[in-house]
């Protein structure tokens, strides 16, 4: 695990990596209309892959990680345990998800799979952040960035077996959305961080715009929020039990 001053510069260098690297040398980053049909989502459509406004949702992640890289680079933080462990896999995702911008089918799928465990386990290590800054610069952005890889880590597993002739019609399609929501459930669940429960349901929202006509898409996402809904149903914290009313003399 990185330490202190190491952790603020690893973090900083990561993130700047990740913005050269997926915006400014990506010719079509901020096209989503290109970015829909570029490369291997026009070489190897399926019916997981999400309309091109989905892709919208990077914006909100990129200014959520600028957010985080700026809070835990403050001098008052560089001494902080938690963000000593919340940093270290938060510059390990950044970094794994600059790479994906050089590479192609396959390895491009095993860094987005280690991205999405390097914010998991940045998002789990971040669970005593659950108030003020330490809420909406800390856990908000991991677990969106989280949820959106749950969901990119599937779609370019859909991409890879499209490559190798496999169809991915819509039945297989809702059942990997399935899937992902027991998959966001879970770690919503560990976590505590509703934000990731926002992105796959972003997400399901670009899938259903790209195939409107798939009745199985659209149950699948039904019962995907039910089970995300759910999820936060049960975990709701109890409110305190009010302190009886004194009886008269």
């Amino acid at each position: 695990m990185l330490r202190s001053r190491s952790r603020q510069l690893a973090v900083v260098v990561a993130l700047v990596l990740m913005l050269v690297l997926n915006l400014w040398l990506e010719a079509h980053a901020t096209d989503l209309a290109a970015a829909g049909r570029r490369g291997m989502y026009a070489q190897n459509p399926n019916a997981f892959a999400p309309h091109p406004f989905s892709f919208a949702i990077w914006l909100p992640i990129f200014v959520g990680a600028i957010g985080f890289t700026l809070f835990q680079a403050l001098p008052q933080y560089r001494a902080n345990p938690v963000l000593d462990r919340v940093g270290t896999s938060m510059a390990a995702g950044y970094g794994l998800v600059a790479l994906t911008a050089l590479v192609a089918l396959p390895l491009s799928n095993i860094l987005v799979a280690l991205a999405l465990l390097a914010m998991v386990t940045a998002l789990y290590a971040a669970r005593g952040c659950d108030a003020g800054a330490g809420r909406w610069l800390v856990r908000a952005p991991a677990g969106l960035f989280t949820g959106w890889l749950v969901v990119a880590t599937t779609l370019n597993l859909c991409q890879l077996l499209t490559s190798q002739g496999l169809v991915i019609d819509a039945r297989l399609a809702a059942l990997l959305m399935l899937g992902a929501a027991l998959a966001g459930q879970d770690i919503v669940r560990r976590s505590g961080e509703p934000a990731v429960a926002v992105a796959i349901i972003w997400a399901f929202g670009g899938i259903l715009a790209a195939h409107p006509g798939e009745g199985q898409l659209w149950a699948a996402a039904g019962i995907g929020l039910l089970v995300l809904a759910a999820r936060f149903q049960v975990h709701r914290p109890i409110a305190p039990a009010r302190p009886p009313v004194a009886a008269g003399p």
